[in-house]
């Protein structure tokens, strides 16, 4: 991409996508000896609308192609702040000291774009929850199924937590690197869960209006 084109990436100021020109730009590419085919390509740009900088980073691999289009599927980044940037929900204060721990260390991991730290984090997660309810089971699979057979968890949603492959090896070495919207979906889950036992029970304790004696 020449110099003086224009990209269109988020912008932190406008809060929102817009047009950028690049200002410079930078490829890397994988060593020749490398079996899997990567590539990324960082723009220092300006955007066409606040005038403010920012940096972005376009980023694909084989597992990227989209035989629809017959193109990569791009994934970005972009700084001072992207889009796709997660925050912890407002409540977690009321988490048990130990899961809103590994709930915040889950969403650093996933914003600094560790998929394989943020699976394992999501993994640890469900077990925490588990042990503060009471679920016994002798794997993780199991572990969900009590989730679900207890209330905590939906049949719909066990069974979406079950498709993730990466929730379902038996040991941290042999996981998988989880595809980003696998992760996205997970959390999600996990983020209901929490809302759920934690956070739900603690707000209704605070609507006394209406509230019998």
């Amino acid at each position: 991409m020449a110099i003086g084109s224009t990209i269109r990436v988020y912008c932190g100021e406008c809060k929102r996508p817009t047009n950028h020109a690049v200002i410079a730009e930078r490829s890397v590419d994988p060593h020749p000896m490398e079996v899997e085919k990567w590539g990324e390509n960082h723009y220092f740009c300006q955007c066409a609308g606040c005038d403010s900088y920012a940096y972005a980073i376009s980023e694909w691999d084989e597992g990227d192609w989209n035989p629809h289009i017959g193109e990569m599927d791009l994934r970005w980044r972009t700084y001072p702040k992207s889009k796709t940037q997660r925050q912890t929900f407002n409540e977690d204060y009321l988490l048990p000291p130990k899961i809103r721990s590994i709930y915040r260390e889950i969403v650093g991991a996933m914003n600094a774009q560790l998929p394989l730290l943020t699976a394992i984090g999501l993994r640890a997660l469900i077990e925490a929850i588990c042990k503060d309810r009471g679920v016994k089971g002798s794997n993780l699979e199991k572990l969900i199924d009590g989730l679900a057979s207890n209330g905590i968890l939906s049949n719909n949603q066990a069974a979406i937590l079950h498709g993730h492959r990466f929730l379902g090896n038996v040991a941290a070495h042999e996981i998988e690197v989880a595809r980003p919207p696998e992760l996205v979906a997970a959390l999600e889950i996990a983020e209901a869960m929490l809302r759920t036992i934690y956070v739900l029970p603690e707000l209704s304790n605070q609507i006394t209006t209406g509230r019998k004696p």
